[in-house]
């Protein structure tokens, strides 16, 4: 987002002594025309329906209510450019809050920022996959502990029961018996990949990436995605580095990968607010001496699966 977008048309957030709600300060920058018109310029007809989407978030969310108004633009508007919707509760994208550290240097101390961010859901990412062309077939699951055999780390290798119908734990629903989370594609030439990850995996991946899990986790907190809906999170996680690692990205994914949780400043620079992204290197099964399309595959990619 540039700064065209944020600059100069958030109103004051003192108004005749009284602090101007963050959702009328949404609907204001929105009712700018240039606001309108980059929303426009990327989405079209369906404009008008996205950005009142916006203002329907912030208005749900307590959290959202305490974060900058443009911040929350910004993060709506990277979304608009994947033609994703901000419903959390559909699955594919997410404008988050989180608690942002900030150095006070008048009162020499760090103190916790409210931000919006924008977040790739674990639907997103399947969604770009399938308009890339590339992918013939692909799927997820959880994975209960009846349900597979064996596992080898080294080879990447699982297999599963033959005879699903004798398995009780998946229909009972109960987490405890989880064992881990699983994604799959098989690619238009016939190439196929699978990635595993255990539950404990994951949950090391989280306290790794997340400082918002870590933060819950020690406080007893429900702040984070993470915590508050780990089995999306964990099959986010499993799907973006099976794309990362094997698949074949195109520009939409490959910038997915890069944007996913980043937040952005009124000059539209972009940041990680929770943590640092881990380094995926990210390879072509089917590269070869010749010249490549530009939009095949990404070499090393910069993602915080989250």
């Amino acid at each position: 987002m540039t700064d065209q977008m944020t600059q100069g048309n958030a109103p004051a957030v003192q108004g005749q002594g009284k602090e101007v709600p963050v959702v009328n300060q949404v609907k204001a920058m929105l009712s700018a025309e240039n606001v309108q018109k980059r929303f426009t310029e990327v989405l079209g007809k369906k404009a008008p329906q996205f950005m009142a989407s916006i203002t329907n978030t912030v208005s749900a969310s307590k959290q959202l209510k305490r974060c900058p108004a443009n911040s929350i633009l910004s993060a709506a508007f990277v979304a608009a450019t994947y033609d994703l919707p901000i419903d959390s509760n559909l699955g594919f994208a997410a404008i988050v809050p989180y608690n942002e550290s900030v150095y006070d240097k008048q009162n020499e101390e760090w103190v916790k920022v409210p931000k919006a961010q924008f977040q790739m859901m674990y639907k997103g990412f399947i969604q770009l996959a399938i308009r890339s062309g590339y992918y013939e077939k692909m799927n997820y699951a959880v994975v209960y502990e009846d349900e597979m055999e064996s596992y080898n780390p080294i080879t990447g290798e699982v297999k599963f029961v033959d005879d699903f119908s004798q398995c009780t734990q998946r229909d009972a629903g109960d987490e405890k018996h989880v064992a881990g989370y699983y994604a799959w594609f098989r690619l238009k030439t016939g190439y196929s990949q699978e990635l595993y990850m255990s539950k404990k995996a994951v949950d090391n991946h989280a306290r790794k990436y997340s400082q918002a899990y870590r933060y819950d986790l020690n406080n007893r907190k429900k702040s984070s995605k993470w915590t508050t809906d780990f089995e999306a999170m964990a099959l986010k996680t499993v799907i973006k580095l099976l794309l990362s690692k094997w698949g074949i990205l195109s520009v939409d994914m490959q910038r997915a990968i890069q944007d996913d949780q980043k937040t952005y400043d009124e000059d539209g620079e972009g940041t990680y607010g929770d943590n640092k992204p881990d380094v995926i290197e990210a390879q072509d099964p089917f590269e070869t001496d010749g010249p490549e399309e530009d939009d095949s595959v990404v070499e090393d990619v910069d993602i915080e699966s989250m």
